[in-house]
């Protein structure tokens, strides 16, 4: 090749490689602020469920995932970001004394609510799930105080393709009958730091001496104990996250991209 030839391919290369580099810049730059503004519409919208729920009118936070809805935001992203976030901000208030456990407890049940609104799937059992789809059994247990994380979680499994019976308050002994005579592909217990580790530990006992197959997850704000919570309540996996716990139970692959895309 021509030396004047090849100097300008180097040159032709030289530019294209600048061009790219340009390109990849700008791009990082938008995408940063498309970041930034996301962060920025969140905080804004949180600040507003958490005052809704908060409020003397029992309205405003029906009314506001309304207008939520109305303006592009899907239920999938209220119930798995906005709501948990303000449920972590009111447990917050309340450990600071910003909040008493009243007006905690009302806005826990108001985003309860807003939950049930958002479909069926945090408020129905075996909602568009195939016949054969894995059965899961979300415990919440005896005595606990609050039951968000666990409607929550339900709502993401049912959307993930698996079928979810969600237990709350139930005894001992009924959920030992509950898995003797249904045919459970796995027991999940949703427990918050305040619930008692024995209590747990038992429920997982008596799963065991029913069904030794059945895999059993502990997961919650539970974890945050500075315990090792699997070895302590004998179950067999500790985790928060649901990928995590499908991936340990041998669900299909499938349900796994459901709730990354998530």
């Amino acid at each position: 090749m021509p030396q004047s030839s090849k100097k300008s391919v180097d040159d032709l290369r030289a530019n294209l490689d600048r061009f790219a580099l340009r390109a990849l810049s700008l791009l990082a730059k938008e995408l940063r602020m498309v970041g930034k503004l996301k962060q920025r519409r969140m905080e804004l919208f949180v600040r507003e469920l958490y005052a809704a729920v908060s409020s003397p009118d029992k309205q405003a936070a029906p009314s506001l995932v309304q207008t939520m809805l109305a303006n592009g935001f899907e239920p999938t992203e209220i119930a798995d970001l906005y709501i948990p976030e303000v449920a972590r901000r009111l447990g917050d208030a309340w450990c600071s004394d910003n909040l008493d456990f009243a007006k905690v407890t009302i806005g826990a049940a108001r985003l309860q609510g807003m939950l049930r609104g958002l479909g069926p799937e945090w408020c129905a059992e075996d909602t568009h799930v195939a016949a054969d789809a894995p059965r899961c059994l979300v415990v919440v247990p005896p005595d606990a105080q609050h039951t968000l994380g666990a409607t929550i979680l339900a709502g993401q499994m049912r959307r993930a393709g698996l079928s979810v019976s969600l237990e709350i308050g139930r005894s001992v002994d009924d959920l030992h009958q509950m898995v003797e005579q249904a045919p459970f592909d796995a027991v999940m217990i949703s427990a918050s730091a305040q619930e008692s580790l024995a209590v747990i530990g038992c429920i997982v006992q008596r799963v065991r001496s029913v069904r030794r197959d059945v895999p059993v997850v502990v997961g919650g704000n539970i974890l945050a104990l500075d315990e090792d919570i699997a070895r302590v309540t004998g179950a067999d996996l500790a985790t928060c996250a649901l990928e995590e716990a499908i991936r340990f139970c041998g669900f299909d692959a499938r349900m796994l991209r459901i709730v990354a895309d998530s």
